[in-house]
């Protein structure tokens, strides 16, 4: 590589694109290698969906990056309308994964361009098992280090009503990082389904060692990031993040959640903030002029993300003038429309009103749109009141929405869970709102009854009490891997069809297969696909006797069984 960063600095100067200043430091001390080390791509050897391909260094502005793809077909190098460059085309399920070799190049002028190869390993498709099973990751409780923690369950069979706490009822994950706590932990699936992040709050109430100092602080001069951690099992976890998501005038950043966009082709996470002036700070001293007070209302701000490494600069998503919000959800209701829940939250903020009318409680409204970055009139609203006129709540937050799986016990639907106070409530406490869950048949014409809990997860400290989190589906395989079982054996009744003609397809029906776990639990259902069984040793086109292997995995166990047919004729 012939030419330096010495000559790309200089045509700059000229060019008036980077200050002289810039030139002389990275002359100093980078090699034209050190600059174009700062181009990464995470996870290149292990690529489960689009790539985050950069046009700039954040270090360096004003040296732009141009991408080449040796297959553009699996690895896009040019933007798609409103989706950037980057789109990724796994190969065919079954298939060896491939490699890609992505060229990134600071060009300017006629001078040669400076050039790196970047190698990323695009692994096969997988098609995702059904889902009969589900999860719970929550804070097991307020005003505690121990309790501010990542706490997951899995459902006792397909009732997301019903939950066993993985981990002996201990946090999975701990925060090292910012506050050394996490609140309002979400998990998302990616949309190939075989990787899942996990966001959460860096909040710690009364963790004075970590920064904390009284809910005004915790709402005008509290955290600007969010704790992120991934995994594509479930069991193994990533080192956690710590990033930086929120502006500089913003004075917390509560209950992060995330949705994958098509439209975009990016997750957009979003969030509650209260937005101050430019040049303000926390201040215990209320007639201080750059102090923030009185605290403002809420509003929605979001970023774009495709790894949950690079985040794009937060906007805003909602900020009506007049009204607070906190806790917003987002879902797809399969009829072209996304459903949003919110926290109607006036109580924080100077001459606010409720937005969701009529109700005379901070509770949750219910409106829709036709994009997820719709512009606030965009969201028609569909339902006020939703706990208070149900439960006679006095207070609710933090909402969860999710669809019922195929086989559950209601049925067709949607559950919600929301973090409320009312008469006769576990508890009362401050900081101390209890999860109550709802049942709707229609998440887009919602009638939100309350439902009963089976079996609540017995979290340590919890004392019975739920608090803030997220519940989503999973596979037999998955639940097997999250609450720590490990796979024992497999067994299976043949399907009944035993005799083929050649060319004929393996026809599976009344095949069932179970599988048993180290736990002493059974599964007497599994499914078919990623997360599930596997199929193989079937040739329609060979005479003669064929024993068809099964297989099912979790995480690094695999255990198979086999049936025989025979193709006759």
């Amino acid at each position: 590589m012939a030419l330096y960063v010495a000559s790309i600095c200089s045509a700059l100067v000229l060019a008036n694109l980077l200050t002289s200043s810039l030139c002389i430091a990275i002359d100093a001390s980078l090699s034209s290698t050190k600059v174009l080390d700062a181009i990464v791509i995470p996870n290149s050897d292990n690529v489960r969906g689009y790539l985050h391909l950069p046009t700039e260094l954040p270090a360096y502005p004003g040296l732009n990056i141009h991408w080449k793809s040796s297959h553009p077909a699996v690895v896009s190098d040019k933007p798609r309308g409103r989706i950037a460059a980057g789109v990724v085309k796994r190969p065919a399920v079954g298939s060896d994964a491939i490699t890609v070799h992505l060229i990134a190049c600071l060009k300017y002028g006629g001078y040669q361009p400076l050039c790196r190869q970047l190698p990323v390993t695009v692994q096969p498709s997988v098609d995702v098992a059904q889902f009969s099973r589900y999860a719970m990751t929550n804070f097991a409780r307020s005003n505690s280090n121990i309790g501010q923690q990542v706490y997951f369950a899995t459902s006792v069979g397909n009732n997301p009503t019903a939950w066993v706490a993985n981990n002996d009822g201990k946090a999975v994950l701990n925060s090292t990082k910012g506050m050394h706590g996490t609140r309002d932990p979400v998990v998302v699936r990616t949309p190939e389904g075989d990787r899942f992040f996990l966001i959460a709050s860096d909040l710690n109430v009364d963790g004075v060692e970590y920064g904390w100092k009284d809910w005004d602080w915790a709402q005008s001069g509290a955290s600007r990031y969010i704790e992120v951690w991934e995994s594509d099992d479930l069991r193994n976890w990533s080192q956690q993040r710590h990033v930086l998501v929120s502006p500089e005038e913003a004075g917390m950043t509560y209950a992060p959640e995330a949705i994958w966009d098509p439209e975009i082709g990016e997750f957009v996470v979003f969030w509650t903030s209260s937005m101050y002036p430019k040049g303000t700070h926390y201040s215990a001293d209320k007639s201080d002029p750059n102090g923030r007070y009185p605290l403002t209302g809420g509003q929605t701000l979001y970023s774009t993300t495709r790894d949950f490494v690079n985040f794009s600069p937060a906007k805003v998503m909602t900020a009506r003038t007049g009204h607070g919000t906190l806790d917003p959800v987002i879902i797809p209701d399969g009829n072209a429309y996304y459903q949003r829940i919110v926290s109607d939250r006036n109580s924080t903020g100077v001459n606010l009103t409720w937005y969701g009318l009529p109700c005379d409680s901070e509770d949750l409204y219910q409106e829709r749109a036709r994009s997820i970055l719709a512009q606030p009139d965009g969201w028609e609203l569909v339902a006020t009141c939703i706990t208070h006129r149900t439960m006679n709540t006095t207070y609710a937050e933090g909402p969860l929405v999710f669809k019922a799986n195929h086989g559950d016990p209601r049925g067709k639907g949607f559950y919600m869970y929301a973090d409320q106070k009312w008469a006769g409530s576990p508890s009362g406490e401050f900081m101390e709102e209890q999860y109550q869950p709802y049942w709707t048949a229609d998440v887009g014409k919602p009638d939100w009854r309350p439902i009963n809990w089976t079996q609540k997860p017995d979290y340590d400290l919890s004392l019975g009490v739920i608090r803030h989190g997220h519940i989503w589906s999973l596979t037999t395989a998955e639940h097997a891997a999250l609450r720590g079982a490990n796979l024992l054996s497999i067994e299976i009744i043949p399907p009944k069809k035993r005799f083929y003609r050649i060319g004929e397809s393996l026809d599976l029906e009344g095949m069932v297969v179970s599988a048993r776990y180290s736990d002493g639990i059974t599964d007497d259902k599994l499914f078919e696909g990623y997360g599930g069984y596997s199929i193989s040793g079937f040739d329609s086109r060979k005479k003669g006797k064929q024993a068809v292997k099964v297989s099912y995995s979790v995480v690094d166990i695999t255990k198979s069984a086999s049936f025989t047919v025979a193709v006759k004729y």
